[in-house]
């Protein structure tokens, strides 16, 4: 039975998503961009947090990374056989990703799709950036005679 359209209350990008005993979700390291002194570059840590409203009924949802320049995806993630009945009480859930490679500089979307339905856009950018300076060397030290 699909469900009615759920409504996108929160959609947050970050390091990592942890769930206590108690329910609370505990979102790590928010992020809107990937920087790197060069490209490709393999993102290790990548979650999702998602806050979806409305919900009542059965649902797949699917979180596709998409290069907007070329159609290419870059990742897919999806959640099946997911039952919500509760229309008036939020669900809550985050994802953690092995990981994702971005193969150039650029803006990326995150699309979410329940049951086929499109329900959110969002954008993650990859920005080249000039790499940090080493650290300077400390000279040596003598021991003391």
């Amino acid at each position: 039975m699909a469900g009615t359209t759920p409504k996108v209350k929160a959609f947050l990008i970050c390091d990592q998503v942890i769930r206590a005993v108690d329910g609370k979700h505990s979102i790590i390291g928010v992020f809107r961009r990937v920087h790197s002194p060069q490209f490709p570059v393999f993102h290790a840590r990548f979650g999702l947090y998602l806050m979806l409203g409305e919900m009542n009924g059965a649902y797949d949802l699917t979180i596709e990374f998409i290069d907007p320049t070329d159609g290419q995806p870059l990742g897919k993630a999806e959640l099946r056989g997911l039952k919500h009945n509760k229309p008036l009480e939020d669900f809550e859930t985050g994802i953690n990703l092995p990981g994702l490679q971005f193969p150039k500089e650029g803006t990326y979307e995150v699309h979410l799709s329940a049951n086929g339905e499109l329900l959110h856009v969002d954008t993650l950018q990859a920005l080249k950036v000039d790499a940090p300076p080493a650290p300077p060397v400390p000279p040596p030290q003598f021991p003391q005679i």
